[in-house]
């Protein structure tokens, strides 16, 4: 099976995530192709594709703009095709977060005007070096802030691995 994993990553986390996938799926047999959205596409046409996985982190309440942009620009193509949108988050990493975590994914859902066959939360990561002062302050008062190291003195990765690779398992064999 020829599967597109789409992805914007702004600390990295992301772009892990997108890469461990393809990495599993690749170990299946299947033909993988990733594409950065903040690249030009250069000739990708998403319709040349079996499935589509797209991958985006929240951060300040919103998934990247410019993965708006290419689900917005391609979104008949894959309305048309079975597609997976996995949104990386930390409010995903908590019971009493996750349903502001999928608040993340309608938002975008509704913004982008495309419809995913399926969705995953995925718990995201904590990466103080990453972070200004105001990035900072956002995580310790914000809804987060009970969940997360005050001091922010190390990264943190909180995704379920085998959760995830369940899910996309589960989802290519659909």
């Amino acid at each position: 099976m020829n599967i597109l994993i789409a992805y914007a990553s702004t600390e990295g986390h992301t772009e892990k995530v997108a890469k461990h996938i393809g990495t599993r799926l690749s170990a299946g047999d299947h033909i993988v192709r990733y594409h950065n959205v903040r690249n030009v596409s250069g000739g990708l046409a998403v319709s040349d594709f079996d499935k589509t996985i797209i991958a985006g982190s929240v951060h300040s309440a919103q998934h990247q703009s410019d993965l708006e942009l290419f689900t917005f620009a391609n979104r008949e193509q894959l309305n048309k095709m079975p597609t997976l949108f996995v949104s990386v988050s930390l409010a995903a990493a908590f019971p009493d977060t996750r349903e502001e975590a999928r608040g993340y994914i309608n938002a975008f859902q509704k913004a982008s005007s495309w419809q995913p066959s399926e969705t995953v939360l995925v718990a995201g990561a904590v990466k103080p070096g990453n972070y200004d002062w105001f990035e900072k302050s956002a995580l310790l008062e914000g809804d987060l802030a009970g969940h997360v190291n005050e001091e922010l003195a190390q990264t943190r990765e909180f995704t379920d691995w085998d959760a995830l690779d369940a899910t996309v398992s589960d989802f290519v064999k659909k």
